[in-house]
């Protein structure tokens, strides 16, 4: 499972393996302009906008050597259930399936103490699409070892919050203390788990400091360097 509890909150904005549920879910998938990408949803309104932004984010992920070798299907939904939690994204490996809870919904899932009401509604929105299709992306790579917990959310964290503007970057940067220099060392599964705010705001700027950005995704994707300690 690869959750984003947000400062312990009850609610896993992505997750990634093991059970779901959903609810609501029909219309038949929508082809994007790039014809591997589709969206499926009883919400008319909102395919537009998820084809745009995960085509967009298709393109940028190929510019960081994490290119689409398969064809995906987003599905927007009114809730899903992962481990007894509600969650707003999911990503299925090896079913080629993104779930992402309408931003209609978020609301009941989004208390007010939550840091993550801070950021706009459709933004986050746009964010969660980037997360999940990056973990989709990075499964989809030829490299044969299993790829950690660390490596998973340091690339999807990463990309989510480059993704974001630099407001709300900086929301859950304060929540996580403020900037600092970011080594390897504190980018740990128990980071993770156990402070995910603290992961994804450390990941971005580990990302964004000058001797590593898409070189150092690379090499992750690839197997030619790991966060997992020995």
């Amino acid at each position: 499972m690869t959750p984003f509890v947000i400062g312990q909150m009850p609610v896993l904005v992505g997750a990634f393996l093991l059970f779901v549920g959903t609810l609501q879910l029909s219309a038949e998938p929508v082809e994007c302009s790039n014809p591997m990408v589709f969206v499926e949803t009883s919400e008319p309104d909102l395919a537009e906008r998820v084809c745009t932004e995960a085509v967009a984010a298709v393109e940028r992920l190929a510019a960081c050597h994490i290119p689409q070798r398969f064809a995906i299907n987003l599905q927007v939904v009114d809730r899903i259930v992962h481990a007894e939690e509600m969650c707003l994204g999911l990503f299925i490996p090896g079913e080629k399936i993104l779930k992402i809870t309408s931003p209609n919904q978020f609301s009941a899932g989004i208390g007010p103490d939550n840091i993550l009401s801070q950021i706009p509604t459709l933004e986050l929105f746009d964010s969660l699409i980037v997360h999940e299709l990056t973990h989709a992306l990075v499964d989809q790579q030829p490299y044969h070892g299993k790829q950690c917990l660390e490596n998973q959310e340091y690339i999807a964290y990463a990309m989510q919050l480059e993704a974001m503007s630099s407001a709300s970057r900086k929301i859950l940067i304060d929540a996580a203390g403020g900037e600092i220099e970011v080594t390897g060392e504190r980018l740990n599964a128990f980071v993770a788990l156990a402070a995910p705010v603290k992961f994804a705001a450390w990941s971005w700027m580990h990302f964004t400091a000058p001797q590593n950005g898409c070189d150092f995704v690379g090499k992750l994707v690839s197997g030619e360097t790991t966060l997992k300690f020995p």
